[in-house]
């Protein structure tokens, strides 16, 4: 699918959709535009395939480089898989021109099957790259304090498979900016005190407040 850059993820994903294909990794945030995700080497959570980076499934560009005075100081280029130029251009983070045009090479679509568990922390050293290695989309939450980890176990499944969930990350969605400011102001005065029962009280108020919106699926 070729987009031109200044599309936004969440664009992207829904037109994709309408022929039945998927981005197989993404950031968790939507709001980013594909010259953005280019830009800032943006990726998804996944150690399998050809990893989770969003240009490695990047098959051709189109990027406006600069050039000689006779060639009016700029020069559009297009670059696809088998040409070395392109592997530089989608890695360069904006310093070899400006990417106007992408094209990516997607998946069938298909949908998710989550479920988070949450165990003590004490083997999660030994415990993370294993788990990585057995689920496609692994996740992690580690809440030191508490000590605990919520392990997302989350793997695709064919897109016929009943449900319908709904990615909606709390942290992510439009909050009033006097809630966040009080949010702020608190974190701000419990570090100047000193108070570690007031972090861990709010640490406890956030995984509660995570499980019973059921983390991050409105299903």
């Amino acid at each position: 699918m070729t987009v031109e850059s200044g599309m936004t993820l969440r664009q992207l994903i829904d037109e994709a959709a309408k022929v039945k294909l998927a981005l197989p990794y993404s950031p968790y945030w939507w709001g980013l535009t594909i010259g953005g995700m280019m830009g800032t080497g943006a990726h998804g959570s996944s150690l399998w395939g050809l990893g989770s980076q969003v240009h490695d499934y990047v098959i051709r560009l189109r990027i406006v480089t600069p050039d000689t005075a006779e060639e009016g100081y700029a020069k559009v280029r297009t670059l696809e898989s088998g040409n070395p130029e392109l592997d530089a251009a989608k890695v360069s983070l904006g310093v070899l021109g400006v990417i106007s045009q992408v094209t990516l090479k997607l998946q069938p679509m298909f949908k998710r099957s989550v479920t988070y568990v949450t165990k003590n922390d004490s083997d999660f050293g030994a415990e993370a790259i294993s788990f990585g290695r057995q689920h496609e989309y692994a996740d992690f939450m580690w809440y030191p304090s508490q000590k605990q980890v919520v392990y997302g176990i989350d793997d695709r499944v064919p897109s016929n498979m009943s449900g319908n969930g709904l990615l909606d990350f709390p942290g992510f969605r439009s909050t009033v900016s006097l809630v966040v400011s009080s949010l702020r102001t608190a974190e701000e005065t419990e570090e100047s005190q000193g108070d570690a029962n007031g972090k861990c009280i709010n640490g406890k108020s956030t995984t509660f407040t995570l499980k019973t919106m059921a983390l991050w699926l409105d299903k």
